[in-house]
C-alpha cells in the first residue's frame, strides 16, 4: 500500500531534500506544502511528481487540511526567513525589541501551528519528524541567551512534549548539523591573502569539533533513516564531525592551496557583523566552543551510531563538488 509523506517547506533546503529522497522510494507519495503553489520552485516540484498543496504556517486550518491522511509528516521552520522579512524589523522597532526576539516569537508561533496540525492526525499518522536544534539556554546554564534560532526550535519541542504526549510518542526529532554551505554567509568564507594562501577566521578554537552537514543533499536521507527506526531517537544529521583546523586542511587539499585557521575574539566578529546579527552569531560559536553543537545532550545520536546505514555526504565530498571560484 502506498504511503504519503507530507513535507512542510517543500521548496526550501530541507523540505526539497526530503521530497527528492522519498520520490525515489518505492511505495511512497510525496505531498509538498508551500505557501504559494504557483511559484516556479513549487511548479518544478509538481512536475517531478510532488502533490503540491497550499499551506501557510500562520494558518493552522490550512496545515490541518494539508496533513490529512499523511502517514509521515516532516515539519520545519525558518528563523532566518523571518530575519530577512522587513515586517520583523518594523515590528521590532515598534515594540522596542530586537529583530531576533521578534523572529524567535514568529518561529515559535509557526512551529506550534505545525505541531497543532500534526496532533490533529495523531490517531492515523505513523511518524512526525520535526526539524529542531538544542536549547542553548539550558545547556549553557543560562550563560548564552541570544542564540534565538536554536532556542526557538527547542521551545517547539517543549511545547510538543507538554501539550501532546501521544504525538510525542510518534515523534523523531532531527537536529541538522552546521550547514556545509555556511561559508557563503556571515563573514565565514576563506579569505585570500597577498601571498595566495587562505585564512578562515572565527571565534572558536581550531580543534573544537562540530557536526557538519550538506542539508540540501542529506535531510531526506536522515528523515528516511528516522522513519525506518522506532520513534524517540534524537538524530543529529551530519556527514562529518570535524574541527575548523580539519576543515581548512580539506579546503587546502581540494583546491591545492594553503589554508590555515585562526581563532579571533568574539567581539571582532560581532563588530564586523553589526548589532543585529553579531550577538547571535557570537553566541553560536561560543556555544559550539564551550558546550558543543548539541550542548552535550547525552540523548543525541549521530548517523554512524544507528543500527541501519544512512546515506550522508562527508565534508570532503561536499568540498570536492562545491564551486569555490568566488573565493579562489
Amino acid at each position: 500500500m502506498t504511503k504519503t509523506i507530507a513535507v512542510v517547506g517543500v521548496t526550501g533546503n530541507q523540505g526539497s531534500s526530503v521530497a527528492r529522497v522519498f520520490l525515489n522510494e518505492p511505495g511512497w507519495k510525496v505531498r509538498g506544502i508551500t505557501r504559494d503553489p504557483s511559484k516556479s520552485s513549487a511548479t518544478k516540484m509538481s512536475s517531478q511528481g510532488v502533490e503540491v498543496l497550499a499551506g501557510d504556517l500562520d494558518d493552522l486550518e490550512s496545515l490541518k487540511k494539508a496533513f490529512q491522511g499523511a502517514n509521515v509528516i516532516f515539519g520545519t521552520t525558518d528563523f532566518w526567513g523571518h530575519m530577512s522579512d522587513p515586517a520583523t524589523h518594523k515590528l521590532a522597532a515598534e515594540q522596542k525589541r530586537t529583530p531576533n526576539e521578534v523572529a524567535f516569537d514568529r518561529e515559535v508561533s509557526q512551529a506550534k501551528n505545525i505541531i497543532d496540525a500534526a496532533a490533529a492526525t495523531v490517531d492515523t499518522v505513523d511518524r512526525f519528524v520535526l526539524s529542531t536544534l538544542s536549547d542553548t539556554r539550558r545547556w549553557s546554564n543560562g550563560a548564552l541567551m541570544q542564540n534565538y534560532h536554536f532556542d526557538a526550535k527547542a521551545e517547539a519541542v517543549y511545547y510538543l512534549k507538554a501539550t501532546y504526549p501521544k504525538l510525542m510518542e510518534k515523534t523523531s526529532p532531527l537536529m541538522l548539523g552546521y550547514y556545509a554551505n555556511n561559508w557563503k554567509s556571515f563573514s565565514r568564507a576563506p579569505k585570500k591573502q597577498e601571498d595566495g594562501s587562505f585564512v578562515v577566521s572565527l571565534p572558536i578554537g581550531g580543534d573544537s569539533k562540530i557536526p557538519m552537514t550538506d542539508a540540501a543533499a542529506d535531510t531526506g536521507h536522515f528523515t528516511k533513516g528516522l522513519v525506518e527506526l522506532p520513534p524517540g531517537k534524537i538524530l543529529c544529521g551530519a556527514g562529518s564531525y570535524i574541527s575548523f583546523n580539519e576543515w581548512c586542511a580539506m579546503f587546502a587539499k581540494v583546491n591545492n592551496v594553503k589554508c590555515v585557521f585562526e581563532t579571533i575574539p568574539r567581539k571582532k566578529l560581532e563588530d564586523a557583523m553589526g548589532p543585529v546579527f553579531g550577538p547571535e552569531v557570537g553566541d553560536i560559536f561560543e556555544y559550539f566552543d564551550k558546550f558543543g553543537f548539541n550542548g552535550g545532550d547525552p540523548d543525541v545520536v549521530f548517523p554512524w551510531d544507528l543500527d541501519i546505514s544512512v546515506k550522508r555526504t562527508t565534508m570532503e565530498e561536499y568540498m570536492k563538488a562545491e564551486d569555490w571560484s568566488s573565493v579562489l
